[in-house]
């Protein structure tokens, strides 16, 4: 890939591995608010979106009580977060990348929650521009805001993700789609959502990129 270009990435399942962490927090709200919780991490196919509040809905957390399990997850996750790893690989990936593409992050999870990890890792300067969920709109909508902002060609810019709800941000963004394996869904899962792209570690997904 020698076109300087627009690379939008998710955090969770991209960048960190964090559907065990996550899984584990959601069970202790749920034994907390005593709600039944016999979730796996094979339940993740099951999210569309890929979001904390569709985990919320499937394991049968009340809608009432959703905002307080949002502030859950992030108030134990980021007192946590050097217990969630970046997945091996990604750090090199995001630092070597940079200096030839754009990179932003598009993510259902707070910006500052992303920022303030990546700043413990010392690449929070590689990323651009951080679209997360404290901003209005939809996954989508950020990818159009990224593209307006760069007056980029959509055919130059490649949303990675790992869910099936991201390769359909893609789609609806008009931009490139990009699946990884190694996060929140399976890998038939998100081959038989024909992405443009599926890469199985970040070694392959930085080759890639990585102008020759």
């Amino acid at each position: 890939m020698l076109e300087k270009s627009l690379l939008l990435l998710d955090y969770d399942g991209v960048i960190v591995d964090s559907a065990q962490p996550v899984l584990d927090e959601t069970a202790a709200f749920c034994a907390i608010h005593q709600i039944s919780f016999n979730l796996n991490i094979e339940d993740f196919d099951r999210l569309n979106p890929a979001t904390f509040t569709m985990l919320a809905k499937i394991c049968g957390i009340p809608d009432s009580k959703h905002r307080d399990y949002a502030q859950f997850l992030f108030d134990r996750l980021q007192s946590k977060e050097r217990r969630i790893p970046l997945f091996n690989g990604i750090k090199d990936l995001i630092h070597d990348l940079s200096r030839y593409h754009t990179l932003c992050v598009v993510t259902a999870n707070r910006a500052e929650v992303v920022e303030n990890r990546l700043t413990h890792e010392k690449i929070q300067n590689c990323i651009d521009i951080y679209y997360g969920s404290d901003r209005p709109g939809s996954k989508a909508d950020h990818i159009h805001q990224a593209l307006d902002h760069y007056a980029i060609p959509a055919a130059n810019a490649w949303m990675i993700g790992d869910s099936v709800s991201d390769i359909d941000a893609a789609k609806h963004g008009g931009v490139n789609s990009v699946a990884v394996s190694w996060g929140w869904q399976s890998r038939s899962l998100l081959s038989s959502h024909s992405p443009d792209l599926l890469f199985d570690t970040p070694q392959e997904m930085h080759t890639f990129f990585k102008p020759n």
